[in-house]
């Protein structure tokens, strides 16, 4: 009934973006875990200098807990908020992130061909970007949308999918 009247090449740009929210808040769930337990003295540091940069108020809320649910609350209200400045879409800001709570070279270690996964993730992500930040205009001819149908839409969301299924055993 809707053939030939609704152009689906929007809901599959939608798609691609959701997929891409999907890892962010994905590897920002990582972060925040792993880094409220190094804070809590749960895990050690392995990386050396790791920082996260939280300010003095929130130090002193973990030290004047009355309980420990009351200090892991505040440990993740603090980190949460200092998370939340960050985006975590591109291969290397996830690389970063992770390698900042105890997951280091995570592309080399979960990929084969480690070049190939951060090309395909990041062709991805500036898809995304380019729907998100500019419409999705194509520049090659002004004034149209660059072109997506199901299948750009769902190679996108498989390189998604298994960019997570492939880091995912490292983040536990």
């Amino acid at each position: 009934m809707t053939a030939g009247r609704v152009d689906a090449s929007d809901l599959y740009r939608a798609a691609l973006v959701q997929a891409v929210a999907a890892l962010d808040a994905y590897v920002h769930g990582i972060v925040l875990d792993r880094a409220v337990d190094m804070l809590l003295g749960r895990t050690r540091h392995a990386v050396k200098n790791t920082k996260v940069g939280l300010h003095f108020t929130a130090i002193s809320d973990l030290l004047t807990a009355s309980s420990p649910a009351e200090q892991e609350l505040a440990a993740r209200r603090h980190v949460a908020q200092r998370l939340a400045l960050e985006t975590y879409q591109r291969p290397d800001d996830i690389a970063a992130a992770l390698a900042l709570v105890n997951i280091p070279r995570i592309w080399s270690t979960a990929f084969p061909d480690a070049r190939a996964a951060t090309v395909a993730l990041g062709t991805v992500v500036n898809r995304r970007n380019g729907i998100v930040h500019a419409c999705d205009v194509d520049p090659l001819t002004p004034g149209t949308v660059t072109a997506m149908d199901d299948i750009d839409a769902l190679a996108a969301l498989a390189t998604v999918e298994l960019t997570v299924s492939k880091i995912d055993p490292y983040c536990r």
